[in-house]
């Protein structure tokens, strides 16, 4: 791996404020270019880069994946071909599949227009939302501190004519719920989801408002493409694999001496009814994301990368 190669995974792995998705199209993006400079990568070239991802971004799927990728070419007979390959088939589903979600997303929708809370920012959920903007009377969003992703969503959401009311994190946590909650995941499991921490506060509060028969017509969306499948039992290959924390100078940066600052990025999602993902391939129950999930092709050497 060169040193521009390095520096670019290296700011990927920083990156705080970026979706999955987007993560991911920048690092494939990042490897085509490597590949033209070596059009002919060596097997512990391609294991040093498989590793650099695992390690880039470990609670986001489609880097996982993509590291699975290069794993699996390293092994392959002729890496040169199978490398080039499996970067430009990620590619073209990284590229194309937000548009069609976003068609199923439009279609699936009433006609007149509704409410809509999301949160944090996810590029799938911002372009499925613009799509879908003739249809919605307003979008309520929080900063998602600490990095205030949110901020960008809501600026985004403005900047395409769509009415926005951005509160505070606690704010949107003590809204009742009410019209469509609209959440992006950063990794897709055999029994739920993971995503920005918070997540299971608007899930749970939501859920509990249907059982109670507060919000009848509250419909939740999942919009996630498959890159963002990842086989849960690879997670039991390696302690690696986990929800991280983050920096504590994000939350508070000159905090006192003797003082924990905790700054979890992720938490975990549990599937239930009425939950279902959206793909680029239409909706998906959590039997269908099992089944997906069984076919997907892991690498013996993940768990020695990870380490």
């Amino acid at each position: 791996m060169d040193r521009l190669l390095r520096q670019q995974l290296d700011a990927i792995a920083r990156d705080r404020r970026s979706g999955a998705a987007q993560l991911a199209l920048r690092a494939v993006t990042d490897l085509q270019s490597w590949l033209r400079r070596h059009p002919k990568p060596t097997e512990q070239e391609l294991l040093d880069i498989a590793r650099a991802l695992l390690h880039a971004q470990p609670s986001m799927a489609p880097l996982l994946r993509l590291a699975n990728d290069v794993a699996l070419a390293a092994d392959a007979e002729d890496a040169s071909r199978a490398f080039p390959f499996s970067l430009s088939q990620l590619h073209k589903a990284l590229v194309s599949a937000p548009g069609k979600i976003a068609n199923h997303f439009w279609r699936a929708l009433p006609r007149h227009p509704d409410r809509f809370m999301t949160y944090s920012y996810s590029s799938t959920v911002l372009k499925a939302l613009v799509r879908a903007r003739s249809r919605i009377r307003i979008v309520y969003c929080s900063e998602s501190r600490p990095g205030y992703e949110g901020r960008t969503m809501a600026s985004k959401l403005a900047r395409a004519g769509i009415w926005v009311c951005l509160k505070t994190d606690a704010a949107l946590f003590s809204m009742a719920p009410f019209g469509h909650l609209v959440l992006g995941a950063d990794k897709i499991l055999r029994n739920g989801f993971e995503n920005k921490i918070g997540t299971d506060v608007l899930v749970e509060r939501a859920h509990r408002g249907a059982i109670k028969g507060h919000m009848r017509k509250m419909r939740f969306w999942v919009l996630a493409d498959t890159t963002k499948f990842w086989p849960e039992s690879v997670n039991a290959l390696s302690p690696f694999w986990k929800l991280i924390q983050g920096p504590h100078t994000e939350v508070w940066k000159e905090a006192p001496k003797g003082l924990w600052v905790s700054n979890n990025y992720f938490c975990g999602v549990r599937f239930f009814s009425p939950i279902r993902i959206l793909t680029e391939r239409g909706w998906m129950t959590p039997k269908q994301v099992r089944g997906y999930l069984k076919n997907i092709r892991i690498s013996p050497r993940l768990r020695e990368l990870a380490n």
